[in-house]
């Protein structure tokens, strides 16, 4: 059978509909912003940058900022509408799994947002990972992580994520918990067309627990790890809520 492909891919462009970028982005600065006040990078990597809001967001404030996604739909739409010759910004195509060398060395952060992390296959693809994150830090820089708290998810029950509605087409973001994958949905109807075309996309992710994804940041190299609720940095992490964040500084 062939594998279908994620509702991403065939709709990058309507990525940042789904995902209501323009109703995020307010706030989202404010996030961006109190991660640059914390650490003061000069140069970040976003990885898993989707269609660029957050490594925009980095670049309005002044930071050198590169946007890298596995998904060249993705960096083709970040390429075509983020892209700024003004600012300090690039896209670039690539995997956490092989970061080229030539990035070794080259970062003050490293952000991994949104539950990108979930990209990753493996247990075993997790520790390459983390490992080449450290690579491309400098010394003292350090590496932000934001993913689900799976342990928060009831095993077996839908939970809903988020229903978005843009010039009649209806998005449904939905997720299902099971043993140690997590199960994404997501619906699209286009009423534009008659009788309306709906489809239904299916992902299956790996459930890294907070104490797996602590241990691979913690062999990479890192130290000083810590756990928020929020972006703001501000929140202690919960057991009980769904997001986790990870902040962690590369030793010497």
């Amino acid at each position: 059978m062939k594998k279908q492909k994620s509702v991403f891919e065939v709709y990058a462009h309507e990525y940042d509909l789904i995902t209501n970028a323009a109703q995020r982005e307010a706030y989202h600065t404010r996030e961006v912003k109190s991660i640059i006040e914390r650490f003061k990078p000069q140069k970040v990597l976003d990885a898993g940058c989707a269609t660029g809001l957050t490594a925009l967001l980095f670049a309005r404030q002044g930071v050198e900022t590169v946007g890298l996604d596995r998904s060249r739909s993705m960096i083709k739409q970040a390429q075509e509408t983020r892209s700024d010759t003004n600012l300090s910004l690039d896209f670039q195509y690539g995997s956490f799994e092989r970061l080229p060398k030539r990035m070794y060395r080259q970062f003050d952060l490293v952000v991994c947002l949104a539950n990108s992390i979930s990209g990753v296959a493996n247990l075993s693809d997790l520790r390459k990972v983390m490992i080449n994150f450290r690579a491309i830090l400098r010394s003292g820089g350090h590496l932000v992580l934001q993913m689900l708290n799976y342990s928060a998810i009831t095993a077996d029950t839908l939970m809903t994520i988020k229903a978005t509605e843009n010039d009649g087409i209806v998005y449904e973001r939905f997720s299902e918990r099971k043993g140690r994958s997590l199960f994404v949905y997501v619906s699209r109807a286009d009423f534009n067309q008659t009788p309306p075309k709906f489809e239904v996309f299916r992902h299956q992710f790996d459930n890294y627990t907070p104490e797996q994804m602590l241990r691979c940041i913690k062999d990479a190299g890192f130290v000083k790890s810590k756990k928020f609720a929020n972006l703001y940095l501000d929140k202690r992490f919960s057991r009980k809520g769904r997001d986790l964040v990870i902040t962690a500084m590369a030793a010497d």
